[in-house]
């Protein structure tokens, strides 16, 4: 369940990156601010622990209670639960363009607040390519099976909320698709469109 901060922020350009576990996001997301100085990456928190060789850097992680006491601070953005673990998006800290790796329900509370976000679904090339991902990175098979599940319901609303979607087939590929994307929405923000 979702519960949306209250205080209001706004980097000029807002970037949700959302798709499946597995469709290469973290990949995605580290590529786009490596290539762009003007990007930074929103650093999510969970209550999960870290998978197997994943970086420290990829979430902060942290306790139940730590997270709650967080969230009771008005400290995230959006949140929610995901197969038991809490997730939040920590509201920015920053005026420069920003970044947020965040599933779809997240984007679609961010996507209320700033009607003109940016918001990009990044796909796996197909549901068995995506399986091949998730056990590959340690997922049981009855969790890849719940994660590809998820990632269905997550692409019809991704459509339903205007979602550009983006195939992970080539990550220079994809990340070079998403740059045109974030260029053209600069563009039209600098010129007041």
């Amino acid at each position: 369940m979702y519960r949306e901060a209250a205080t209001s922020f706004s980097p000029p350009v807002l970037l949700v990156l959302s798709g499946p576990g597995g469709a290469g996001k973290g990949a995605v997301a580290k590529a786009l601010v490596e290539r762009d100085q003007n990007l930074e990456l929103s650093r999510s928190w969970t209550t999960r622990p870290p998978r197997k060789e994943e970086p420290s850097n990829s979430y902060v992680f942290v306790d139940r209670d730590a997270f709650i006491a967080h969230r009771k601070r008005d400290g995230f953005l959006e949140w929610n639960e995901f197969l038991g673990e809490l997730y939040g998006t920590p509201r920015p800290q920053s005026n420069g363009d920003l970044l947020l790796e965040i599933d779809v329900a997240g984007g679609r509370q961010v996507q209320d607040r700033r009607p003109d976000v940016l918001l990009v679904f990044l796909e796996a090339p197909s549901d068995m390519e995506l399986r091949r991902r998730l056990i590959g990175r340690g997922e049981t098979s009855a969790i890849a099976d719940i994660r590809i599940a998820e990632a269905r319901r997550e692409r019809l609303e991704a459509i339903e909320l205007g979602y550009r979607t983006v195939i992970n087939d080539d990550i220079d590929d994809a990340v070079n698709e998403i740059m045109a994307m974030l260029d053209e929405r600069r563009s039209s923000e600098r010129s007041g469109e």
